[in-house]
């Protein structure tokens, strides 16, 4: 693969369409060639320091005695290691640095969060050399540093010092991964900005038809469920060809069969799995409607017109849609398809809201 050789990619797609589990994949390919892998979820980590200590924490973890280590010290609160570990930690200090005392110091990394971040960046490096082994370091959800929170401080001046570091590194590829392609294009396309052209884009393939109806039959029938050709096209269908939605819609249906006392999957089965989809995402959906609601004041209406189909400057201020599209782009809940073209990327809180409305 390209992160095999040494190139950074950056994959941008929305929540939940698979894009994590690919990346996930491609390291636990790498990893069963040997190389050092680290996962970094910025969606979870709120702080400079939490940056620090979890970027730390996911290098030295390559290291078997060290990893044994930083999950006892998170377990008790503090250091918790035998004479063998020990010996591990004081030889892994003389060889990466005394700053890795920050995965067994808790808090530790909150004395200097900038200074221990950047010792963290540089980190796969240093160990890729002590240990002579390439890695991979996986940043999912990046565009959250660019957010406008800017949890980590100014995102400009976070990405130069990334971009110095990185490039005077050897034997680490970087994959970048977000669900805000609007926001990781900004990163990484403009000549402006640090990361300009540090990685190259990975387009994620949509599953197609053929391999749906391949995978669904399957799951089906190792359950020793006989799906009618309609009912496998109308899953399809309704899932629209997003991941998570076409497997809940599947996974309901399967469980409509087990209530019904039956092993035949026709279109009723399927009708069945839909409400039972819906009904287990009302509450999220419930949640972000509520914030769309508060996100803009068009921001309902503007919603009602894109799930609907509709031209959405109609009868309202363009300046005032505008922001509301934005607004929902911001949020992750629609995407651009192209000048004036708005999707949303989830289906069935598409439907949700076509049912909910009208909102004018």
């Amino acid at each position: 693969t390209a992160l095999a050789a040494g190139s950074n990619l950056v994959v941008a797609g929305p929540r939940r369409t698979g894009k994590t589990s690919v990346c996930d994949a491609a390291l636990g390919r790498l990893v069963r060639r040997g190389f050092y892998a680290v996962s970094i979820d910025l969606f979870r980590i709120a702080s400079t320091a939490e940056f620090a200590e979890a970027l730390v924490a996911g290098t030295l973890s390559n290291r078997s005695a060290l990893r044994r280590v930083i999950q006892q010290t998170r377990r008790a609160g503090r250091v918790v290691a035998d004479a063998l570990q020990t010996s591990a930690v004081l030889k892994s200090k003389a060889q990466l640095g005394e700053e890795i005392e920050i995965v067994f110091t808790p808090g530790a990394a909150a004395r200097d969060p900038v200074g221990y971040l950047d010792y963290a960046l540089s980190l796969p490096g240093r160990i890729a050399e002590a240990d002579s082994k390439d890695v991979v370091v996986f940043f999912d959800e990046f565009q959250e540093l660019a957010g406008p929170h800017q949890p980590y401080g100014d995102a400009d001046r976070l990405t130069k010092r990334m971009r110095a570091i990185f490039q005077r590194t050897t034997g680490v590829s970087y994959l970048f991964a977000g669900s805000l392609e609007h926001m990781m294009r900004d990163l990484f396309t403009p000549s402006h900005r640090a990361l300009h052209q540090f990685g190259g884009f990975h387009p994620l393939r949509p599953i197609d038809a053929e391999a749906w109806r391949g995978g669904l039959s399957e799951r089906f029938t190792a359950d020793d469920c006989q799906v009618e050709p309609a009912a496998l096209e109308r899953i399809i269908e309704y899932g629209e060809g997003h991941p998570r939605s076409t497997m809940l819609i599947a996974q309901k249906s399967h469980l409509a069969t087990l209530e019904l006392g039956t092993r035949e999957v026709d279109l009723s089965v399927i009708e069945q799995g839909m409400l039972g989809a819906m009904a287990a995402d009302r509450i999220a959906h419930e949640q972000i409607t509520e914030r769309i609601r508060r996100a803009h004041k068009l921001g309902l209406v503007v919603a009602e017109r894109v799930a609907r189909g509709q031209p959405v400057y109609t009868a309202q201020p363009r300046g005032a849609v505008r922001r509301a599209l934005e607004a929902l782009r911001d949020a992750g809940i629609i995407d651009s398809a192209g000048r004036g073209d708005w999707r949303f990327s989830n289906p069935l809180l598409r439907r949700y809201l076509e049912a909910l409305a009208p909102f004018e």
